[in-house]
């Protein structure tokens, strides 16, 4: 096999355009930096100084200015990628950085560096503080940024535990070790994540000891050894726990570490497979499927197809975007910290890739040929989700799974006052209610009249407030899942 057949399919092609720089000099990182500043001011639209960089970074301004200037001698590479991040340069621009100051460039060969490549691409997008940048290193298990060792005085000082520290711990646990669908239900399948503690062990020289427990969600404890009197503490923050106020700190960033390590394994579908759902999203019902480029995985591509008013899209992008469709914005907001919605290429139709197959460059033309194998397959993963939905062999949410007595879905909603609800006299559950439909307020001054009825279907297919309820039937009039996807049609096409 000669050479051109050997390099007949690019998988893909890297490189850096190095056209534009100049020959370097003392001031070469200074002009750098100069615009830098300038391009990032005109992207914020905010005065931001050199003063404000020094303290992003928590260092001097005058020894900063040193370093722009090579009045003084920088030796630590992580400063200066830490300076670029902090000036939201991307990739190539920290390289030209780092060049400008002689020092080697990052290299995504590097699992580190590729993970700081990441992280700098993203920086005008998802800016991320030098603390934050540190928390997905370390939690990655890699070294944070090595700045500088003249830090400010206030980093240099380590406040002291009360007690000898015996040892820390962080563990994670789970009612069941076998994940699937639990309540039976699409919309609780990944939103469990294990439960996450912080552990810290204090000796006051043999009189007593202390276990401290902290949680991601904000909850403390302290266990006093041994077991006399007021032995079990609990506080809400921190700064009321008294002398263990830094224990506490120290176990949250843990808890917070190891919680986001895990929830990066969540965000990625790689972890799974493939991974498929349904979902009300903007008061449209969508099915959507995801998987991983398996077959040529050098690409680095996830394959997501959506459905939604009887179309299919494929996307393909090089991050797993399934849980950005699975949980709400807040959701996602809160669990992984920041929202990105880019993907690379969309394709709305089968023919539309047949297309892009026909007008690619020779090296192209197989990479988006298993695209089209990826748009069939993730079509008959859907239509068979669909299948069970309308039989009612698969739910979104299983109500009779979730709770024993449906009528529970009136407190979910915080509606069981409103419907008259009347409960048992010995375990307290609602066993009746006084009215059968209630009409609410939703948005632009509309009413909606809904029964019990309608609120158990609006729980089934997802809705979970009120106003949801309300403005899905307005606009379908059914919440039956059958006919919301009979044909093919997620929601009716308008005359």
């Amino acid at each position: 096999m000669n050479n051109e057949q050997q390099a007949k399919n690019l998988v893909f092609s890297k490189g850096q355009d190095f056209s534009d720089r100049t020959k370097v000099t003392k001031q070469s990182f200074s002009l750098f930096f100069d615009r830098m500043l300038k391009k990032l001011k005109e992207h914020t639209g905010q005065a931001i100084s050199k003063k404000d960089i020094a303290d992003m970074l928590d260092i001097d301004y005058e020894l900063l200015r040193h370093y722009v200037n090579k009045s003084k001698v920088l030796k630590k590479r992580d400063c200066i990628i830490a300076i670029c991040a902090m000036l939201q340069a991307d990739t190539s621009d920290t390289n030209d950085g780092l060049y400008y100051y002689d020092m080697e460039e990052l290299n995504d060969y590097n699992p580190r560096d590729e993970m700081l490549m990441d992280i700098l691409d993203e920086q005008t997008q998802y800016f991320l503080t030098i603390d934050e940048i540190n928390q997905k290193l370390s939690g990655k298990f890699f070294p944070e940024l090595d700045i500088i060792d003249h830090r400010k005085k206030k980093d240099i000082i380590k406040p002291e535990n009360p007690f000898r520290v015996i040892k820390t711990s962080v563990e994670c646990r789970t009612d069941e070790l076998i994940y699937g669908y639990p309540y039976d239900s699409l919309d609780t399948a990944y939103k469990r994540l294990c439960r996450i503690y912080a552990f810290m062990w204090l000796d006051d020289n043999g009189r007593k000891g202390y276990k401290l427990c902290a949680e991601p969600d904000g909850f403390l404890s302290c266990t006093e050894y041994p077991m006399r009197g007021e032995w079990y503490h609990k506080y809400d923050s921190p700064e009321n726990s008294g002398i263990f106020k830094n224990c506490f700190i120290e176990l949250q960033r843990k808890a917070m570490a190891e919680k986001k390590r895990i929830a990066e394994l969540l965000n990625d579908t790689r972890n799974y497979h493939e991974r498929i759902s349904a979902k009300v999203i903007k008061n449209d019902l969508h099915v959507f499927y995801e998987t991983y480029n398996y077959t040529v995985p050098e690409l680095g591509e996830y394959y997501l197809m959506d459905y939604v008013n009887g179309e299919y899209t494929l996307y393909v992008s090089y991050k797993s975007r399934f849980m950005r469709y699975y949980l709400s914005e807040q959701e996602y907001l809160d669990l992984f910290g920041k929202i990105s919605d880019k993907y690379d290429e969309h394709y709305s139709f089968g023919e539309q890739i047949e297309s892009a197959i026909a007008s690619a460059s020779t090296d192209r033309k197989e990479i988006i040929r298993l695209r089209v194998r990826a748009y069939r397959n993730a079509q008959d993963k859907i239509n068979s989700l669909i299948d069970r939905l309308r039989s009612g062999k698969a739910h979104i949410r299983n109500l009779k799974e979730i709770y024993d007595n449906e009528l529970d879905v009136l407190s979910y909603y915080k509606v069981d006052k409103a419907y008259q609800c009347s409960y048992d006299p010995e375990y307290g559950e609602i066993d009746g209610v006084g009215l059968d439909k209630v009409s609410f307020s939703i948005s632009g001054d509309m009413q909606v009249e809904l029964s019990v009825d309608d609120l158990c279907a609006g729980f089934k297919i997802g809705l979970s407030t009120i106003e949801e309820v309300g403005i899905f039937l307005m606009t379908h009039k059914t919440f039956d899942l059958a006919e919301l996807l009979t044909m093919g049609l997620v929601s009716p096409k308008s005359d």
